[in-house]
């Protein structure tokens, strides 16, 4: 059971992001954790789908030992004066977008493997993100279970701005194209017959 992913439904997702403690203890328990939002993939992949799965330990949230900030290495979080609430606080979570975002880019025509460009720009908006990271195809935010809250929202941004960046990109070749029909014709092309 410990492995198997539990699916919540959108109205538990917001209930998450509000930071209900009944779910959010359901983290704080080690639980991996399935939902849809209410956001869409451009395409056919529907609605973009968040996990919340146990996070590496160790990360930029806190100590090896406990992943609390304040933890000093060695001994036991009560012996150090932390309570079980605070340690499972401070529990790391990874939020990821289960491999999608990359996918539905892939599905456009914006492969990031052959467009240099984009994979810098999608590399470095996930790097600008405190916590953010791309690991085996995913995109990823680390948090804490007493910071998910607000992280959720925080990492749906990051994926909307990216899943934006195909309409931007679009953008900015028809603005060329309109520039360059502003431009003079310096090849007189529009003399020759």
């Amino acid at each position: 059971m410990a492995g198997e992913i539990q699916e919540i439904s959108e109205v538990e997702l917001a209930r998450l992001m509000a930071g209900e403690p009944r779910v959010l203890a359901r983290l704080a328990a080690g639980e991996r954790i399935r939902a849809k939002s209410p956001f869409r993939y451009p395409g056919r992949r529907g609605n973009v789908v968040v996990y919340l799965t146990p996070g590496p330990i160790g990360d930029a949230q806190g100590s090896p030992a406990t992943g609390h900030p304040d933890a000093v290495p060695g001994g036991s979080a009560t012996s150090q004066g932390i309570t079980a609430g605070a340690v499972a606080a401070w529990r790391p979570v990874r939020i990821s977008d289960g491999g999608d975002l990359i996918k539905s880019l892939d599905e456009q025509g914006m492969d990031l493997a052959v467009d240099m460009i984009l994979s810098k720009t999608v590399f470095h908006a996930v790097k600008e993100t405190e916590g953010g990271t791309v690991a085996g195809g995913q995109v990823c935010l680390d948090s804490a279970v007493g910071k998910v809250s607000s992280d959720l929202w925080r990492f749906l941004q990051l994926v909307a701005e990216i899943i934006g960046l195909r309409h931007s990109k679009y953008k900015d070749a028809l603005l060329r194209l309109s520039r360059r029909q502003d431009a003079p014709d310096l090849l007189h092309w529009d003399n020759q017959s």
